[in-house]
């Protein structure tokens, strides 16, 4: 009894020294060290889908602070140890409405990998959190139209559409505060100097009672088709060309952009049949299969009682170009050229009045453009009269770029007609006779026919060019 209990002993004793040795090998050999990973993005787990964070106004807020972490760990895993490694969450689950302090907690994303934080080892330790409930709000759509049409034009009332059907109404989505503010959303439509109706997807401007943006709210849908109707009051009517385009490219390539030239029609016709025109359409082009760029002269389709204006083509060309499908999007845009810094007393005389600009960019910024149009300007100033080819300039917004060079406009300066004067031919003077002199009778010869020039024709005022706006 006593030999085995002296064998558990020294068994016990061995043990011992033998984890001694073990612990003292291990921390000589593999100590531990704090290390520190700097500037850690934070995670948010645990939102409630009714609830989103916001700002201290009250705007949806996706940015938070970085958070720095130090960890105490051993050489060994301290060498494969990566900020990947590791995942720096806020769980607000659970959390309600309003203002919280919500801890900050570290997990490690692979499962060999033991997270043991330093004492003031996360930095930030909480940070705060502003929840507020998600709502949503009918409100009425307005259209807000800027600019004059020329004389002899009417304008009609604004149709609002989205996909085909007269819509009046949108629903608003965002923060409680931010849906209350809103009192309805504006589409903002300029139709200055337009000879033709306007049609275009102009995107919806939340507002408030103040007649400000409200931010942070989100506006389904987004955007609608605005038509402005615009006719001319007498016989005469000016519509844009829509070619009438079926089937679609091959696999992997896109429509970058549908040219018409002419793009506008001057019809003829009473003012019945021309009322209910408000685009000519083509004869079709397929497209199926296309690869590359097609161009093709099309025959205009003229409603019954319309006919073109004398001079007017019944054919337009219609070139749609053909791309590989590539991002950013890429558009064609008919832009109208601008004329300024004309000196007094010139006339001012230029071809083309439209150019296609081709532009690239996001398709957030070119929907932008909706509301910031594209102009081309021509600078003359300084320039006497004559012939000059100049190149227009383009302001672009931020995002978009031209992806083709800028065409040269021909412009034609020249001072305006003056009269000639014409000679006056003077009548001889006769002498009067002495006072004492007897009168003898004379006979006074008949005045010669004076031949008279016959009448200049009237020569036909010529017609003022027409500047066509194309609706983008």
């Amino acid at each position: 009894m006593k030999s085995l209990r002296a064998s558990l002993l020294r068994l016990t004793l061995a043990f011992g020294l033998s984890f001694a040795l073990w612990a003292f090998v291990s921390f000589s050999q593999n100590p531990d060290e704090n290390v520190t990973f700097p500037e850690m993005p934070l995670q948010v787990v645990g939102l409630d889908d009714d609830l989103v964070i916001v700002d201290t106004s009250g705007v949806p807020n996706q940015v938070f602070p970085t958070i720095d972490v130090t960890l105490r760990t051993d050489q060994r895993q301290l060498a494969s140890l990566r900020r990947v490694d590791l995942r720096v969450v806020a769980n607000l689950s659970g959390l309600g409405p309003g203002e919280h302090m919500v801890p900050i907690n570290v997990e490690a994303t692979r499962s060999n990998v033991a997270i043991n934080v330093a004492p003031g080892g996360v930095a930030p330790a909480q940070v705060p959190v502003r929840l507020e409930q998600l709502s949503s709000a009918e409100v009425a759509i307005s259209v807000e139209i800027q600019g004059n049409i020329p004389f002899s034009f009417e304008r009609g009332e604004p149709r609002v559409s989205s996909g085909g059907q007269p819509i009046h109404m949108v629903r608003v989505y965002g923060p409680i505060s931010r849906v209350m503010l809103v009192e309805e959303v504006r589409a903002l439509v300029n139709v200055e100097q337009l000879r033709a109706t306007y049609v275009a997807p102009l995107a919806l401007t939340p507002l408030d009672g103040a007649g400000q943006p409200v931010e942070g709210v989100r506006v389904e849908p987004g955007t609608v088709t605005v038509q402005v109707p615009i006719n001319p009051v007498v016989g005469l009517k000016l519509v844009p060309v829509e070619p009438q385009i079926i089937g679609l490219p091959a696999p992997g390539f896109e429509i970058r952009s549908v040219q018409v030239n002419p793009p506008l029609i001057t019809l003829a016709g009473s003012s019945g049949p021309l009322d209910a025109v408000d685009l000519l359409t083509t004869t079709s082009l397929d497209l199926s299969g296309a690869r590359q760029d097609l161009s093709a002269s099309l025959a205009l389709e003229f409603p019954d009682g319309t006919s073109p204006r004398a001079g007017e083509p019944d054919h337009v060309t219609v070139t749609v170009q053909i791309a590989p499908i590539e991002r950013p999007f890429q558009i064609g845009l008919p832009t109208q050229v601008q004329l300024v810094g004309v000196a007094p007393g010139l006339i001012a005389n230029f071809n083309p009045v439209v150019i296609n600009l081709t532009v690239t960019g996001s398709s957030t910024a070119l929907n932008e453009l909706a509301e910031n149009p594209i102009s081309a300007v021509v600078d003359l100033s300084g320039l006497g009269p004559g012939f000059y080819s100049l190149t227009p300039e383009v302001e672009l917004p931020a995002g978009i770029r031209l992806t083709t060079d800028l065409p040269s406009i021909d412009v034609t300066l020249r001072a305006p007609a003056t009269a000639t004067p014409q000679p006056v031919e003077e009548q001889p003077t006769v002498p009067p006779p002495p006072p004492d002199a007897t009168p003898e009778p004379t006979l006074e010869p008949l005045p010669e026919p004076t031949p008279v020039a016959p009448s200049p024709e009237p020569e036909p005022e010529p017609v003022p060019e027409v500047t066509p706006t194309v609706v983008p």
